[in-house]
């Protein structure tokens, strides 16, 4: 990385820095966290986010009904430094597991076609269910901002989703868990490959889980993490694939390849930046949080 580029990094952090400088949200907390720029009140504004956060449940522990709200809510939970047995995400977390193999969830039921690729309930299992055969699951978008089209590739991303966050809270050991990510492991070869439903977006997805697996599973992150860093270009940039998404994801890797990722893709960053800081005209936190992120990961590198 040239001079130029270092300083234009350095200056692309400080305009997403003002960003978040006054933001009394989540993302606000946790890029001046990241920064180390925290405000005075910024502990009594994480509780009152968590208590804001625990008030939008139902009854049943959900936001709305919604597997990827829920899932979302326990991991906004999780960065605003809630424990893992704290009263709100056992709550919510309660209700993600609820809709493991439940109705409509991705590889129900059998086909001869679905049987002979072994993409069926007789081979894959564990999988969380977003909504039943009778309601549509398609099209969804992400936190991150990537939108998924088609019902199964829909209901495959949306479990993958729900997957990374009921790992990051600490529940691997669960027998339905560890099915989930030994299904993974089964369609691991298509999703190298990413023959058929397997958008790069959705390897996304299952790289996504793979990260917050446990250590027996690194191989399997590692296979997937270099599928996707091969498929990056001079820019840095993926083909049909949302770049704030690949960044999240990169972003959890804890490998040198990852990160070689990640500090590829920031000047392309610096370009798409606006100068209010954000990535998009619509100011989408969450993509500037991701984007900040990426951008300080990158100048931490380029300073070595």
């Amino acid at each position: 990385m040239s001079i130029q580029q270092a300083l234009d990094l350095d200056e692309a952090v400080e305009r997403a820095a003002s960003f978040f400088a006054e933001r009394e949200t989540r993302a606000g907390v946790q890029a001046r966290a990241l920064l180390r720029r925290v405000r005075r009140g910024d502990n009594e504004l994480a509780e009152h986010l968590v208590r804001e956060r625990r008030r939008a449940t139902r009854m049943d522990g959900s936001v709305n009904g919604s597997l990827i709200q829920t899932a979302w809510t326990t991991w906004e939970l999780l960065e605003l430094g809630c424990p893992r047995d704290h009263a709100a995400v056992v709550r919510t977390l309660g209700y993600v597991l609820s809709t493991q193999n439940g109705a409509g969830h991705f590889a129900e039921g059998c086909t001869e076609q679905r049987h002979e690729i072994k993409m069926c309930c007789h081979y894959v299992s564990g999988f969380f269910s977003p909504a039943t055969r009778d309601e549509t699951a398609a099209a969804v978008a992400f936190p991150s901002g990537v939108m998924i089209t088609g019902e199964e590739a829909a209901r495959f991303a949306a479990s993958c989703f729900a997957l990374r966050i009921v790992l990051l809270a600490g529940e691997d050991r669960r027998p339905g868990v560890q099915t989930h990510l030994e299904s993974l492991v089964l369609l691991s070869d298509a999703l190298e490959n990413a023959h058929g439903i397997w958008s790069p977006d959705l390897v996304c997805f299952a790289l996504g889980a793979f990260a917050a697996a446990p250590f027996e599973y690194r191989p399997h992150m590692q296979r997937l993490t270099a599928r996707a860093t091969d498929c990056q270009d001079s820019e840095g940039n993926w083909a049909g694939v949302d770049l704030f998404h690949a960044l999240d994801v990169l972003l959890a890797v804890p490998t040198p390849a990852a990160q070689t990722a990640v500090l590829q893709t920031a000047p392309t960053l610096c370009t798409l930046q606006r100068g209010s800081g954000a990535f998009d005209d619509a100011a989408h936190e969450q993509r500037a949080l991701i984007g900040l992120r990426a951008l300080y990961l990158a100048s931490q590198l380029a300073g070595r």
